[in-house]
């Protein structure tokens, strides 16, 4: 896992940042590395964690500052 967040409440949340090493060999997608992901996922899931995934590439754009602001305050609020 890339961040926890450990909030009031137990309330555990776990952010993955997604790169191109997470889901392909080399430039070629494979499922063999997508099903690891899921699986792992799965698992956290089962462990009472939240798990939220953001791509590499749309932490690139020039959007991302509004949209992580956006994603955070919803996040934020759902747990009041």
């Amino acid at each position: 896992m890339d961040f926890l967040l450990l909030l009031p409440r137990g309330v555990r949340i776990v952010v993955e940042v997604d790169g191109q090493q997470h889901y392909a060999e080399g430039d070629v997608a494979s499922p063999r590395l997508y099903s690891k992901m899921v699986s792992e996922d799965r698992s956290l899931r089962l462990k009472g964690y939240q798990v939220y995934r953001f791509g590499g590439h749309e932490l690139g754009l020039s959007t991302a500052p509004a949209m992580l602001h956006d994603f955070f305050g919803q996040l934020i609020e759902r747990q009041h």
